[in-house]
């Protein structure tokens, strides 16, 4: 057992005994110098907060983990776009080439850098939004000013719920339905990045992954988001499968997959993200029948050799196919070893819908 997993095991039990708890109080006791940190960093940088000069709409959540805010951002520069605004997303791009000194992955054009550069969902972001202005960098106040500069007339702030540098007009709050809390402690006792009190600066809540539960959990999730943060609006939401796209059609930007091509498919599941398991259930839903996994962390970095082990265990497994997400779709790109596997590769498109609360959330740029 990995330490990761070891310690999630800690956050998800009740009832720890012996050499648990004493692990336990440790983390709890760094969950205090993190969260006094946390505090010290909001305020100073909040104070100092610069004026991008146009309307920011900042999508962010407060727990670590994927909660969806790529499929989401997406969704709402369609709905911007289609509503005649200009937005542009400007996002950290973790991991990528251009993280410190930042830059621009599309001009709203061509995408004009490499995914290693760009970082893995703001690469994907270029290729889903061929005619929205994606930046990235460290310095989102340099990225906000290049946006500008490149016609955008709002902002999308990706991942900005921390990013107290530049003010923003409507903050969107992400809450994965199966776990919303982050077990009601802060890294590295819990999940949260900051107290649940900071749920009072939102404009929005939006429950994500809402078909993935019980209809009374999902009530008792709002009940508690009207307890710490009153009147502030809730609206649910789902991540669907819209295709299942065959790798070199995918490649090709020919984003044609019909669900019903696959219904019934043996499938060998490949990710590296946040929550497999919702990639799982996500595939389950597409009409694929899973018959294996391989999980890696959040942003790993695929080899031809990881393929071909996956591809191996594919074929013993007797899948009819390996599916993949487009977020790590974009990070093998480049690998050969995709067109040498004897089990055909997928990618398994999907969407953020809204069963409920539509207009709630157009609601949000209104009146910007």
């Amino acid at each position: 057992m990995s330490l990761e997993s070891y310690v999630t095991g800690l956050m998800k039990n009740p009832h720890p005994s012996g050499k648990d708890r004493l692990v336990l109080s440790i983390l709890e006791s760094l969950e205090g110098i993190y969260l006094s940190q946390v505090t010290k960093k909001q305020k100073s940088a909040a104070a100092h907060a610069m004026d991008a000069g146009i309307p920011v709409i900042s999508v962010g959540n407060i727990t670590a983990g994927g909660t969806g805010k790529t499929p989401c951002i997406i969704r709402l520069a369609q709905l911007l776009t289609e509503a005649g605004h200009h937005p542009a997303i400007i996002s950290r791009g973790y991991r990528s080439g251009l993280e410190k000194q930042g830059g621009i992955v599309s001009d709203a054009k061509e995408i004009l850098v490499s995914q290693k550069m760009a970082g893995d969902e703001p690469y994907m972001m270029a290729l889903k939004l061929p005619s929205v202005p994606i930046l990235v960098g460290k310095d989102r106040i340099t990225s906000a000013e290049r946006a500008q500069r490149l016609g955008a007339d709002l902002l999308l702030l990706d991942d900005g719920f921390q990013y107290w540098k530049l003010k923003r007009d409507r903050d969107l709050i992400l809450l994965d339905a199966t776990n919303p809390f982050g077990y009601d402690h802060a890294l590295p006792r819990g999940l949260l990045r900051e107290p649940l009190s900071a749920l009072k600066r939102a404009a929005l809540f939006i429950i994500t992954k809402s078909d993935q539960v019980k209809p009374s959990e999902i009530k008792e999730i709002k009940n508690r988001l009207e307890r710490l943060a009153p009147g502030i609006p809730v609206i649910t939401s789902c991540h669907s499968p819209a295709e299942a796209v065959p790798w070199d059609d995918w490649k090709g930007r020919h984003h044609e997959g019909p669900l019903s091509d696959v219904k019934g498919k043996r499938a060998y599941l490949m990710s590296g993200i946040g929550n497999p398991a919702a990639f799982a259930e996500t595939a389950r839903e597409a009409g694929f029948i899973p018959v294996g996994e391989m999980a890696f962390d959040d942003h790993h970095a695929y080899t031809d050799e990881d393929i071909r082990k996956c591809d191996s265990e594919a074929a013993a497994s007797g899948a009819d196919c390996i599916v993949i997400t487009e977020k790590d779709a974009v990070k093998m790109m480049k690998l050969q070893s995709i067109h040498e596997s004897e089990v055909p590769f997928y990618v398994l498109e999907i969407e953020m819908t809204f069963p409920e609360g539509l207009t709630l959330l157009e609601k949000q740029w209104e009146d910007l």
